[in-house]
Parts: structure tokens; sequence; C-alpha cells
């Protein structure tokens, strides 16, 4: 007969190989020897969220808390599913625990200067930029509301930002993260990440709240892409990106490109490749194997979001699996149609399929981990050849 702690270690296996709803059974079976044992509650909420079973995922990890009041992973995994079910006042509490947990990365400012709060009088504010371009842009989306607010804001952005922010957003100072700043310029500081406890309350308040339209192209790169690409008048432009490059859960959220050629049948369509990272070099087998082409740039789609900026500025639609070249789409205000793999929070808050925090980002998820994306795929093409039409 197996140990609890065998049977604990085959279900992590099963769960670190994505067989969710395998591993499950293994730590019910914990759970009814020792309803005591933290770990286990947290193990099988994880499966649950994973495939996207927001219901069953939660009392998990509050039967966590119960047990382990100050477990920082499970306060943080809280937060994000109760933001998830747009329950915000206890979603944002709990999403603060997020630097106390050992899988979030991203560094904290070492600062004095107290935390800005809505309505305390605050004149200046330093927001300092904190995850990855994604998440930036995504809370980049109420620096406005926090302008209302507050006479000075200035906001270290990732550097590739920067630019893009500041010429939609005069009125806001943007710097570089990695910047030396003078404490004694401001009289408060907030994280990116936490100006949205501020303002978002309810579901109706992302609507209120969040900009639209807070990135603008560099027009001289516009018109050099223009150029390259030989864009004719009837053309219609599609952008693609098929991969996530996230480690673990890349493979996850991509799909093949292969699975994307029927976008090829759209009357007039230019297929061009928005794509950062190592799938570039998935283009030339297809290109091969289906004699369809995809066009590319001289724009370097990781380091250069100028470019794909402007590349997709001359889009007509943006097909993406869920990255950062969302964001970018969704903050510009190119109609995106998202393959959606993920349980991140944001995208389960929309309206039939737009998107609330990006009013022209269309998602399209998937039923549960490793589901095919057949279907996701089909519709996709229906609703642009019918936007087409």
């Amino acid at each position: 007969m197996k140990s609890l702690n065998d049977i604990y270690q085959d279900g992590l296996k099963l769960l670190e190989q994505d067989k969710c709803d395998e591993a499950i059974p293994r730590f019910d079976d914990i759970i009814k020897l020792r309803p005591l044992l933290a770990g286990a509650y947290v193990q099988r909420g994880r499966c649950h969220w994973e495939m996207r079973r927001w219901d069953l995922a939660k009392p998990d990890f509050e039967n966590c808390l119960m047990l382990d009041p100050e477990n920082p992973d499970a306060k943080w995994t809280t937060g994000l599913i109760e933001l998830q079910l747009g329950n915000f006042e206890r979603g944002w509490m709990h999403y603060e625990n997020r630097w106390d947990t050992d899988t979030f990365q991203s560094p904290r400012l070492k600062t004095r200067l107290p935390s800005w709060e809505k309505g305390k009088g605050y004149k200046s504010v330093l927001v300092w930029c904190e995850q990855g371009v994604g998440d930036q842009l995504l809370y980049g989306s109420m620096l406005g509301a926090l302008k209302k607010e507050t006479e000075k804001v200035t906001v270290m952005i990732d550097i590739r930002l920067m630019n893009l922010f500041q010429r939609a957003n005069p009125d806001i100072k943007f710097i570089r993260h990695d910047s030396r700043v003078n404490n004694a310029e401001y009289d408060s500081q907030i994280p990116i990440g936490s100006v949205g406890k501020h303002f978002i309350n309810d579901v109706a308040d992302i609507k209120k709240h969040r900009s639209v339209g807070y990135v603008y192209p560099d027009r001289s790169r516009l018109d050099h892409l223009t150029h390259e690409l030989a864009l004719q008048p009837d053309d219609f432009v599609i952008g693609i990106s098929w991969a996530s490059t996230a480690p673990r859960i890349g493979e996850h959220k991509s799909v093949k490109l292969e699975e994307l050629v029927g976008l090829w049948d759209i009357p007039n369509a230019k297929i061009v490749s928005l794509q950062y990272g190592k799938p570039d070099h998935d283009i030339e087998p297809f290109e091969e194997k289906t004699g369809k082409i995809v066009r590319q740039t001289t724009v370097g789609n990781f380091f250069d979001l100028e470019g794909v900026v402007a590349a997709m500025s001359l889009c007509n639609a943006v097909v993406s699996v869920s990255n950062a070249n969302v964001h970018l789409a969704g903050a510009l205000g190119v109609p995106t149609y998202v393959l959606d793999a993920n349980k991140l929070w944001y995208w389960n808050h929309k309206e039939g399929r737009t998107s609330l925090f990006y009013p022209t980002v269309n998602l399209y998820p998937r039923d549960y981990l490793n589901a095919p994306w057949d279907a996701q795929i089909a519709e996709i093409i229906k609703d642009i050849k019918e936007r087409r039409a």
C-alpha cells in the first residue's frame, strides 16, 4: 500500500504533466484521510483552476487559508480567483500578497515613500513597473484615472514601452524602468499592478476607468512598413502570432501555424507575422508545405515594440494566442481575436466575446487545459469573414 507521501507525489507528477483530472483523485484520497493537510487543498485547487473550474478551485484555497492563514501562495491565488469572479475588494486585498510568494519574481521598489491612496490629497505620485510587458499595458489602462486624482504622475515603465505611452499621454511623464529617481520629487508611490484596487470595485467600474487607444505608433515607422510590405488599398491585412514563449505554460498557450491556414482563404488577405522568439522558425516549413506566404518585416518583434505597434496599426485584424501582442493590440485599439488558453483573471470580464479592459479584443477561450483549438479557430475565421464582408 502506498504511503500518503507517495500518493501526494503521484498527484504532483500528474499535475506537472497537466493531467489534472487524473491528479484530483489522488488529492481527494489524501483529504479524506488527512483533512487538516493544507497542501492537498492547494494542489487540488490548482487542478480545478487549470481546468477553469473557478467554483471548485475557490473553496480549496479557502480551506487552505483556514488551516494555514499566513500561506502567501494561497492568499495570492485566492486573490486571482476572486478577481476572476468579480469580487474585487477581496481580490485586490489578497493580490497584494504577490511579493511574499516564491513564484512571483518581479522586483519590488525600495523606497520610504508612502503608498498612494485615492482621496488622501497626494499631489505627486511615482508609479513603478512590475511584471511583464502585457501586465504593464493592462494596468497602464488605468493611468488616466490616476492622473485625474493627482497633479503629477510619473511612471517608470519598460523602456520598450516608454515612447509608445508618452506620445498618447502627454500629461503623464514616462521614464525608463531602471531610472534613478529622487524621492524628494514625489509625495507618494504605487506599483502599477496596485492602481486598479483604487478604481475597480465592481465589473461596471472597468468601463468607467480604463482608457482606450492609450498607445500610439510612430508615424515614420508606419510609412516605412507600408512601403516594405507593398500594401495595396484592397489588401485585408491580418497580423498573426501563434506561439507563447512563456516558461512551461507556453506550449499550452500556443497553436501550430498550420492550424491557422484557413485565414489565407479570407478574400484579399495578406498575412503578416507578428511572432517573436524561436517560433519564427515555423514559417519556412509551413510555406514549403502549404504554399501559403507569411509576410515578414524587418521589425525585431521582441525588442522593437515600436515596430510591432506600427505593423499592428496597418492590420485590419490581429489573430493571436494570449501573449504580449494581445495587450499591445488592445491598447492600440486594433480589432483582435484571441485564442485564450489562460486562467488569467482579466480575460474573464467581458461582454459576450469582447474584453471589458480592451473593447477591440474578442476572446475565444477553449473549454479546458489541453483542449483542441479547432472550434475556436473556425469561429475566428467565420467572424473575420463576416466582418470583411
